[in-house]
């Protein structure tokens, strides 16, 4: 039977983490679960709670619910996320990797069986993705994401849609294919992208798999500016239209002067720097089909 490996890098977050790691143990189905939770030496409860639930499996007092459970754990100082999520892959084993960040969750319990049937029935098949929610604070739904599919051609240029704990790969990508250390916002969407530009096959499923927490606090909003500047490098970087990467370094720039307040955040312009942004990817889209 299939084993699933799942990494989840923390630092802090305590008031979230038991809701990650519930949403994983109770995962229901015909597989084994490698659970690795690194943790960067958390000052907050995150320990105290990683601890309860290596004690309930212990004492067997947490269901099982998959064909077994083996949790690991470590907290020591890191270098950030990234390398966390390197270090746990180092010492995975499951023959499908993914990494599930400490504030969000798995949308139900079926969804690692959902994944495990998925690249079961494709031996070639070597990354699935799919939907899901966006939560607040509090756990509450208040988004869908949904996409239809994945085409590498709108990722690079109109826009970058694979939600990062909705997707998993197999273990030999997850052994060779390193994740850049030299992002720190968009390391998912270079990993992503960088697997697809490189022919490895993927399938896109219409099923909800995860649930992503947005409050003021995460990266992709409290560095905004920082994540927009790193994923124009991304487009630079796998992109091979001048001309559209012109164009939409000047919408990330006026969106880099927003986020500054040096530029006012008029609807009208802002429809105006989409609505460039969608010109310009008309203007290509009859070419690199």
């Amino acid at each position: 039977m299939i084993k699933i490996s799942i990494i989840t890098p923390s630092y802090n977050q305590g008031k979230f983490i038991e809701e990650t790691i519930k949403s994983i143990l109770s995962q229901e189905g015909r597989f084994f679960i490698e659970y690795i939770i690194m943790d960067g030496g958390s000052k907050d409860n995150s320990v105290d709670v990683i601890k309860k639930y290596e004690r309930l499996l212990k004492e067997g007092k947490w269901e099982i619910k998959c064909l077994g459970i083996d949790y690991f754990w470590v907290s020591e100082k890191d270098k950030g996320q990234v390398d966390a999520i390197e270090k746990g892959f180092a010492r995975a084993k499951g023959e499908i990797g993914a990494w599930l960040n400490s504030d969000d969750v798995y949308h139900d319990s079926k969804v690692l069986q959902r994944v495990a049937d998925e690249f079961s029935s494709d031996p070639e098949l070597k990354m699935v993705t799919g939907d899901g929610n966006f939560i607040d604070r509090g756990g509450c739904e208040f988004g869908l994401h949904e996409v239809e599919r994945l085409d590498f051609t709108e990722l690079i240029y109109l826009d970058y849609h694979i939600l990062q704990p909705a997707t998993f790969v197999r273990k030999e990508i997850y052994k060779s294919e390193r994740i850049e250390r030299s992002y720190n916002y968009c390391f998912d969407a270079e990993y992503f992208i960088r697997l697809i530009n490189k022919g490895y096959k993927f399938r896109k499923i219409k099923s909800l798999l995860a649930s992503f927490r947005i409050y003021p606090e995460i990266k992709t909003l409290s560095g905004q500016e920082k994540s927009y500047s790193e994923f124009l490098g991304i487009i630079k970087k796998y992109g091979n239209k001048p001309y559209h990467i012109y164009l939409i370094s000047v919408f990330y720039k006026y969106w880099s002067m927003v986020l500054k307040n040096k530029y006012p955040k008029v609807r009208l312009i802002q429809l105006s720097a989409y609505a460039l942004r969608i010109c310009a990817y008309k203007l290509i889209l009859g070419k690199v089909r």
